[in-house]
């Protein structure tokens, strides 16, 4: 697993050798109902009109496998108590030559996307400031790119790869270039329970 520290948030790339069966790769396609996106920029980006794909039928052990990743990472690499829960899940599929415009997830702490299947491609994560003087911005002469003054990180994603980021940074594709499709599952997650104390004044629950 690679944790890079870009503008203090953590960006997670790792590979996996967890993949569809037959049968939920079946259900995906039959449950997740494609839906084109027109741009004439990107082309045509699909995504699936079903924003709770891993609660469908069949779609469990899809949605342990992400569901426990991303829990894992905040409780042993955050080192957060509080709950992050699973909010929605949907599917994007690129065909040659398409691609993912830059986006953000609102109302979501942290993005988790599995590559179902991506021979060729790359996402992009992005901000407008650097967190070197995220107040102000400056256009350094760079001796070289690091993680400190980037203002973008770019993964070279293949199949069973596993990408998670905070939902607040704006994240893109590069265009498909393979004749098969790049297939990915992509799902947001929130927090609750109790923050702050009684004693600080600071106490609020989260449902």
């Amino acid at each position: 697993m690679k944790i890079i520290n870009f503008a203090a948030c953590p960006l997670v790339h790792t590979s996996t050798d967890f993949r569809l069966s037959s049968r939920e790769e079946f259900l995906l396609h039959e449950m997740s109902g494609f839906e084109d996106l027109h741009n004439k920029e990107y082309g045509t980006v699909n995504v699936s009109k079903n924003s709770a794909l891993l609660e469908s039928y069949g779609m469990d052990r899809v949605k342990n496998f992400m569901v426990n990743f991303t829990k894992d990472f905040v409780k042993n690499i955050l080192k957060i108590k509080q709950e992050f829960y699973l909010t929605q899940s949907w599917a994007t599929k690129n065909a040659k030559g398409a691609r993912h415009h830059e986006h953000i997830h609102p109302n979501t702490l942290l993005s988790c996307v599995y590559y179902v299947q991506a021979d060729s491609g790359e996402l992009t994560i992005s901000t407008d400031r650097n967190g070197l003087f995220p107040n102000f911005d400056f256009n350094f002469e760079l001796e070289e790119f690091n993680n400190f003054n980037s203002k973008s990180w770019t993964f070279q994603v293949k199949t069973g790869d596993m990408v998670l980021f905070p939902g607040h940074l704006n994240h893109s594709s590069t265009p498909n270039e393979s004749d098969n499709d790049r297939i990915a599952i992509g799902a947001n997650f929130f927090t609750r329970g109790m923050f702050g104390s009684y004693e600080n004044t600071d106490l609020i629950e989260i449902r």
